[in-house]
């Protein structure tokens, strides 16, 4: 009982650790290395908590940091991610169980999106470039991340907009209709996120990806949602 209670503890740490990092990222666009260490450093007493065996449990997860670590590397190199973003996400994949981890990426992916075109619309408000019109794209930023976060929150099981009978009618009856139905969403998507970058840089030309609180709370939907520490529970043998 007393092993369950610290392991709640631990990842209410984790959580408000991440929300922490989402703050001073968007204030300061920078990661405290303390916020780091920190997250890193709560990963082995994680461990013990949930009784993970060396092998293959802590190994693994040593080995999982390490290949992000590499990979992150590469992406710094070629200026396409911070340093903080870098040992952020390596010390987050300490705590997440590698069969959770695509999870993380895919949670981080859409979050992200969601975020970028957010403060996007945020920032195009706020816009003083000549010869645009901001209030006209921001109406429409603000119209795309709405789209965007709806399908954000169906892929991670949030609530979603149930399909008009009459169109899950057509999808059963004509093959044509289903594969039509089926590649709608995502040519929709595709539509509002080039759409969206395109009006974004018509006022700014840095496209900010907000990687930081994308991880932080790809982190904290893993958490909340009880995958990570299902995953780990698994792995240490129920």
């Amino acid at each position: 009982m007393q092993s369950q209670i610290f392991t709640y503890v631990l990842l209410a740490g984790l959580a408000i650790a991440l929300l922490w990092v989402i703050v001073t990222d968007l204030k300061s666009r920078t990661i405290s290395n303390r916020l780091t260490m920190t997250v890193a450093l709560g990963a082995p007493l994680y461990w013990l908590s949930v009784g993970l065996p060396l092998w293959p449990g802590v190994a693994f997860q040593i080995g999982l940091a390490l290949l992000v670590f590499a990979v992150c590397c590469v992406l710094f190199a070629i200026r396409q991610m911070g340093g903080g973003d870098v040992k952020l996400l390596t010390a987050l994949a300490l705590w997440v169980p590698p069969s959770q981890f695509t999870l993380l990426l895919v949670a981080m992916a859409m979050l992200g999106w969601v975020l970028t075109m957010a403060i996007g619309a945020w920032r195009v408000a706020h816009s003083k470039t000549i010869k645009t019109r901001p209030a006209r794209d921001t109406v429409l930023l603000v119209i795309g991340t709405a789209i965007a976060a709806l399908f954000a929150s169906a892929v991670l099981g949030g609530p979603k907009l149930p399909m008009p009978p009459g169109l899950a009618g057509m999808g059963t009856t004509s093959p044509a209709a289903a594969i039509a139905l089926m590649l709608a969403p995502f040519t929709i998507l595709l539509i509002v996120t080039l759409g969206s970058i395109r009006i974004i840089r018509r006022h700014d030309r840095d496209l900010w990806v907000p990687y930081g609180p994308a991880i932080s709370l790809a982190g904290i939907w893993i958490v909340v949602s009880g995958q990570l520490l299902a995953g780990h529970v698994a792995a240490a043998g129920g």
